[in-house]
């Protein structure tokens, strides 16, 4: 899949959003995190590293390494080496790809890509779930007890259609209008749930070194790094 998409820019007012936001979910859903994260690294801050609150960033190996500045409430700022930035952890994914967690002093979100990069994060993670929905179906299929499919199971198919109530009421939250900015928050706690029961279909290889549960974690890590700020109050909204 290639990685050319939809930049968003101020002039276009945001209209190339929903094509970005389409393809870093079907990015999310047929090739995994890292190619969905610079997909949308690319449409919304290109070399820039986005930041949450609290000044952390967790971005693919190479977006770390080709990133010559960093986000922060003022704009802008170039990095710079040694203990100004604090490497927290690399984390290793199942296509071979990794993540790296990182604290910059003074880093958040920003007036350049910040809203960009927090809405497309929602739509990536319900690729990812999407992705994990179909793995832990896949899973299930090739299993079975005392002659039947485990995926047929009645307690398992009560599971299975919990995640795909998640999933569907996060697409719901992402269509509709969103007046007081609660949306996003909500989308990402349908997707905590819905990737949590994925993780309890999979079973035990949902927790193996390189098996699909590293996606579902990197997914939750992600919304705890970019958390989306809280809803506007109703009598303080315009």
């Amino acid at each position: 899949m290639s990685l050319t998409t939809p930049r968003t820019r101020p002039e276009t007012g945001g209209r190339a959003l929903p094509a970005v936001h389409d393809a870093v979910r079907e990015a999310a859903r047929d090739h995994g995190v890292a190619h969905a994260l610079t997909l949308l690294h690319a449409a919304t801050s290109p070399g820039l590293l986005p930041a949450g609150h609290g000044g952390h960033v967790l971005v693919p190996a190479a977006v770390e390494a080709t990133s010559p500045s960093y986000d922060t409430p003022d704009g802008p700022r170039a990095r710079r080496s040694g203990p100004h930035e604090e490497h927290l952890a690399r984390l290793p994914l199942p296509d071979g790809d990794a993540l790296v967690a990182l604290r910059i002093p003074g880093a958040g979100p920003g007036p350049r890509g910040a809203t960009g990069w927090a809405h497309g994060l929602v739509h990536l993670r319900l690729g990812l779930a999407e992705r994990a929905l179909r793995e832990a179906a896949a899973h299930l299929r090739g299993r079975s007890v005392q002659g039947t499919a485990m995926l047929n199971l009645p307690p398992v198919r009560a599971l299975v259609a919990d995640a795909a109530c998640g999933l569907a009421e996060a697409r719901a939250l992402l269509r509709a209008p969103d007046a007081d900015g609660s949306a996003p928050g909500r989308a990402h706690r349908a997707l905590d749930e819905a990737g949590r029961v994925c993780l309890h279909l999979l079973g035990a290889t949902g927790f193996a070194t390189g098996g699909p549960g590293d996606a579902i974690r990197a997914s939750e890590l992600l919304a705890d790094t970019y958390a989306p700020p809280p809803p506007i109050p109703e009598g303080d909204r315009p």
